[in-house]
């Protein structure tokens, strides 16, 4: 559901301790307010000071305030680094139809690439795998069996080597 109120898309890193919390902020929304997850899910997480994060801004057209409206971040995957971990991806609903989640994740892509990662692997909501898929995500064999995190079918899904060609 695209709206003609957000305009002028863009996504940085999120280096700042103003910006992680935006990042929080946007989780909560989606995740806690949209989807009822616990509120500790995104408040009490052991991954998030290690993890890089990426926010999505958007101008509101009437305005010209840029406000937050996604976010992903990328955990590193202990004892192998060269396997990244893709988490915690969200857009607002009022700004989804923007491509916002496919270019947060092609971001967080190319720099997990800059940083020497060759494998991302993530835990889908069930209900996503096929925005995953378009991007190159797959369920491998081994993985084919659904699992519940906090009552929520996820799937494991692997990009094996991120594409050497630039992808945005």
């Amino acid at each position: 559901m695209v709206t003609a109120r957000y305009i002028n898309p863009e996504i940085h890193p999120a280096l700042t301790d103003e910006d992680k919390k935006k990042c929080i902020d946007v989780r909560i929304k989606v995740f806690v307010d949209e989807q009822k997850y616990p509120l500790e899910t995104e408040t009490d997480d052991e991954y998030d000071p290690i993890s890089a994060h990426w926010l999505a801004t958007c101008q509101i057209a009437d305005t010209n305030e840029r406000v937050p409206v996604g976010t992903i971040r990328l955990v590193p995957v202990k004892n192998d680094k060269q396997v990244g971990k893709l988490g915690r991806l969200a857009v607002l609903s009022d700004a989804r139809g923007l491509s916002l989640g496919k270019k947060l994740t092609l971001t967080m892509l190319e720099d997990a690439k800059a940083q020497g990662i060759k494998s991302i692997v993530l835990d889908a909501q069930v209900d996503k795998r096929g925005f995953y898929e378009k991007i190159g995500f797959v369920v491998e064999d081994a993985d084919k069996e659904p699992y519940l995190v906090d009552g929520t079918p996820h799937c494991k899904m692997w990009m094996r080597s991120i594409p050497k060609e630039k992808l945005i």
